[in-house]
């Protein structure tokens, strides 16, 4: 698989794509008072559901790309390297902290670890075979972190409007305002240091195959 890259990353895109509808399928059907319209509004507010799109995104992106695009937004070494940051941060903060919380059975176990653990785990292993070779600009770090800035930015103002936290370090109503604000810093400083670490990784594997040509 390693010499048929956009086929391995259509296989991953698939099965991504498989996660999330299901996921969505059993919020929609989830019994609530909430009508289709709410339903769907907080699906889409869950830094999970976002990220995966993203990685959905991405993967399938790069199944359809071709030489002649080997330029272009998805396939840029700065592109991969955030979207691994984005999804192992959505894992990393799971296995520490929601997996001990939420404990879903049947079909809602499968999909939940489908979006939880199988896509992070396939995307760094994919980001490490075919993306850490090649060199990152340290320069682009900042940008990469407006995506969880506008995340909990939104989060917050949303949940003030519906009272509607997706995650319970963000539920301003339990924890109050300074508390979900020190947790979303926490959750930044994550993001920083992974994205410095996953950079720092793809610029010295990319300085010591040099070496070796």
């Amino acid at each position: 698989m390693k010499k048929h890259p956009n086929t391995l990353a259509g296989i991953i895109a698939l099965l991504v794509f498989c996660g999330i509808f299901i996921q969505f399928i059993l919020a929609i059907q989830a019994p609530s008072s909430n009508d289709i319209l709410i339903k769907i509004i907080h699906f889409f507010s869950y830094f999970t559901i976002l990220s995966n799109l993203i990685v959905l995104t991405y993967f399938t992106s790069r199944s359809l790309s071709t030489d002649f695009i080997e330029n272009s937004f998805w396939k840029r070494p700065e592109t991969s390297t955030a979207v691994t940051v984005y999804i192992s941060i959505v894992g990393i903060v799971y296995h520490l902290i929601l997996s001990k919380i939420y404990h879903p059975q049947g079909l809602a176990r499968i999909a939940d670890h489908g979006l939880h653990t199988f896509t992070p785990i396939v995307t760094v292993l994919y980001w490490i075979v075919f993306v850490s070779t090649k060199k990152v600009n340290y320069a682009s770090i900042p940008y990469w972190l407006i995506y969880p800035v506008l995340y909990f930015g939104y989060t917050i103002i949303h949940g003030s409007i519906t009272n509607f936290y997706p995650y319970p370090f963000l539920d301003v109503a339990k924890i109050g305002l300074v508390q979900s604000f020190l947790n979303c810093l926490v959750v930044l400083v994550m993001f920083a240091f992974l994205s410095l670490l996953f950079s720092f990784i793809a610029n010295w594997r990319h300085k010591q195959i040099n070496k070796i040509r």
